[in-house]
């Protein structure tokens, strides 16, 4: 497997912009053990922390990844975990719309990575990679949407690459 240095610019920007939306999706929720819906404030509580957990995964897998593939294998399994809390929430009912799409963008952002990595290892052409960043990024615009729609501005991200 190449390293970070060895990657065409735009498939590195493919591969280190992947997991940012993902990021995003993830801050609707934990698991709270409970089958009751939250109360808004703490649903809003329990978002942010998944948020910033979610931030911190990502930060992790990059930093202990040299390798693109390692990263996005690793950041996949990372979201997959935070997609199995998330779904474990039961969101009040002004925030169950959004919790749904939440789900559902997070479901279609594992797969955006998985099909990367898949790309990435058998030799896709950059043209091919920067189409997949373009997908990432319309994902990434609806989950920085769904987040001031629940009032998580500090879960917004950019959507410029990194």
């Amino acid at each position: 497997m190449r390293p970070w240095s060895s990657l065409h610019a735009p498939r590195r920007t493919c591969v280190a912009a992947l997991i940012a939306a993902l990021v995003v999706s993830s801050c609707g929720g934990a698991s709270t053990g409970n089958a009751r819906a939250l109360s808004e404030a703490d649903y809003l509580v329990v978002a942010k922390r998944v948020c910033l957990e979610a931030r911190q995964a990502a930060k992790h897998a990059e930093r202990a990844s040299a390798v693109p593939a390692v990263y996005l294998r690793r950041s996949a399994k990372a979201a997959e975990s935070i997609q199995r809390e998330f779904r474990k929430v039961h969101p009040p009912p002004r925030f169950a719309a959004s919790h749904r799409e939440s789900l559902r963008l997070g479901e279609e952002q594992i797969g955006l990575i998985r099909t990367a990595l898949a790309r990435l290892q058998t030799g896709a052409d950059d043209d091919e990679m920067v189409a997949l960043e373009a997908r990432n990024r319309r994902l990434l615009r609806r989950s920085n949407e769904l987040a001031h729609e629940i009032g998580l501005p500090d879960c917004v991200r950019e959507t410029t690459a990194p």
